[in-house]
Parts: structure tokens; sequence; C-alpha cells
């Protein structure tokens, strides 16, 4: 019976691991975005003979400008937060199918006090 208990405590614990990263992969991706885009713009504007401190201010522009282009849609916005709310959610509803099968395989304690 411990082995049992000890092996679903395992697998509970990766599970959540697994779940956890991906939230943090999927969270991670969204606020490093914007980065990549400045970034990406900087580099093509720089490419086309401009200086780097000019680049850098219409790289910021550009991500600024799309930034609001996707405030003004927020269904865009939304979907995309509740695609990682739902994401939890189900990570959550993954862990809670473990709590039966430890329960069941709980070790046993004795409830009897021991005397000396």
């Amino acid at each position: 019976m411990k082995l049992e208990w000890v092996l679903a405590k395992v697998l509970k614990f990766f599970t959540f691991v697994l779940f956890m990263f991906m939230v943090l992969v999927y969270f991670g991706f969204l606020l490093l975005l914007p980065l990549d885009v400045m970034t990406q713009l900087t580099r093509i504007f720089s490419a086309i003979g401009l200086p780097t401190v000019i680049a850098a201010a219409l790289g910021i522009g550009g991500v600024g400008y799309l930034g609001y282009r996707i405030y003004q849609l927020p269904q865009l916005y939304q979907l995309v937060i509740d695609i990682g709310m739902e994401l939890i959610a189900f990570g959550q509803a993954q862990l809670r199918r473990f709590d039966p099968l430890i329960e069941d395989s709980k070790p046993a304690t004795s409830d009897s006090p021991t005397t000396a």
C-alpha cells in the first residue's frame, strides 16, 4: 500500500510540474513577444541604414502602435487570457483526479496511543 501511495504522490507532483511549465511558457511567451517584435523592427530599420538610436525609437513606436491596435480589439486579448486561464483550470482538474487514488492507497496509521 505504501508503494502505491508514494507512486501516486510522485506522479501527481510530475503532473503539477508539467502543467506549471506549460502555464509559465504560455504567459512567458506573451510577455516576451513584444520584446521580440521590437528587436526585429530595430534590426530591420538598422539594416536599411538608420542609426541604432533612431531604429530603436521606431521599434518602440512600432510595438506601441501594435499594442494600441490590440487594445482596440478587447475580444482578442481576452481570448488569449482566457486560453491561459483554461489551461490553469485544466491542470487543476487533472491534479484533483489523483486525490481519490491517494486517499485509497493512504498508508495505515495506528490510532491507538502507545503507552510506555
